[in-house]
């Protein structure tokens, strides 16, 4: 009897010293609670923002990202970190953001090539319309055909009849399989009916290296890389792939005026995150990436990569990406064109 009352009276006790720590173990949860849902609650960013970009420093997708980051951590009140991620001519660094969280946190700089391109080339380990949210357009850009002094044509006329003359004999570099200076070389070879040898590189400066060496005998590139060899003489401007002139090479042909009429090719690039980022986070970067481009300063960097700014709207974006990709997909399927990787 004694004993059942002890137990009892045990019992008690240990029930009154449960109750405040059950209360106090509550207070502590619902304490985390508010500190995470004040956490979440922060205004869009909370931290810097990683902005990947997807080839090696010092080609135009660097120069362009880095100038576009500064601008864009001036708008947010963020540093904007810049990440080079290389390999498998964008896919590494492309696929990188698709893994990211989808906070808006981790970005990522595309070009013509990632999003448009590569889907037509290969099965990829992700889907771009589904894996990514198109945040808002940079840029976009006409290149340089440029050789090596000792290469004997100085211009497309005199480079397609001596491709003919001697086909598979010249070679030609590029900045990665699939990219649009690939594509724009690939067109160049299907509209001058010539046969050119591709070497692939990871990135646009050690390809322009070797041009410079003369490891290899010519390339198509952004002007930013090449602008500088050629002045000093290093290198030698055959030609420019847009509609016009550009105005740093005033003196320098189109392709077009070369002896191929109608050619034109180029690069864009946008920004993009992962897919489920919130929509209220999008129009935040949005507003940031469109500030950003519209800077004086920031049209006078990219100005020497022959670029304009791309002013239009997220659906108006959405619109340019997929007719970007149809215009591309026919320019490989009427042209025949070799992007094999």
């Amino acid at each position: 009897m004694d004993d059942r009352a002890g137990n009892r009276s045990k019992g008690r006790r240990f029930k009154r010293g449960l109750v405040p720590c059950v209360a106090s173990a509550t207070l502590m949860l619902a304490g985390l609670l508010g500190v995470c849902q004040a956490v979440n609650a922060q205004p869009f960013p909370r931290a810097p923002v990683h902005l990947i970009i997807p080839y090696p420093p010092g080609g135009a997708t660097d120069l362009i990202g880095r100038q576009l980051g500064a601008e864009m951590s001036k708008r947010l009140g963020q540093q904007v970190v810049i990440e080079n991620r290389a390999g498998a001519a964008g896919m590494v660094g492309i696929k990188a953001a698709t893994l990211a969280r989808p906070d808006g946190h981790t970005l990522a700089l595309g070009t013509a090539g990632n999003i448009s391109v590569d889907p037509l080339l290969e099965k990829l380990p992700y889907n771009p319309t589904t894996d990514l949210v198109a945040v808002a357009p940079v840029v976009s850009i006409y290149f340089v055909v440029f050789a090596n002094p000792s290469f004997p044509p100085n211009n497309i006329r005199q480079l397609t009849a001596l491709a003919k003359r001697y086909p598979g004999k010249i070679n030609f570099a590029s900045s990665g399989t699939g990219g649009a200076p690939h594509l724009a070389s690939e067109l160049l070879k299907a509209r001058g009916g010539i046969d050119m040898v591709h070497v692939s590189y990871k990135g646009a400066v050690p390809a322009i290296t070797d041009v410079v060496s003369g490891q290899v005998d010519m390339m198509t590139g952004d002007a930013n890389t090449a602008l500088p060899f050629i002045k000093n003489g290093r290198l030698k401007a055959l030609a420019v792939t847009g509609a016009e002139r550009m105005e740093l090479l005033p003196d320098v042909p189109t392709v077009a005026e070369s002896g191929l009429p109608g050619y034109e090719a180029g690069n864009w690039f946008g920004v993009f995150a992962p897919a489920k980022t919130p929509s209220d986070v999008i129009e935040t970067l949005f507003k940031a990436v469109e500030a950003s481009v519209r800077v004086p300063e920031f049209k006078n960097r990219i100005a020497p990569l022959g670029g304009r700014v791309l002013l239009m709207s997220r659906p108006e974006f959405l619109r340019f990406i997929a007719s970007e990709t149809t215009k591309r997909s026919d320019l490989i399927k009427s042209n025949k064109l070799n992007l094999g990787r």
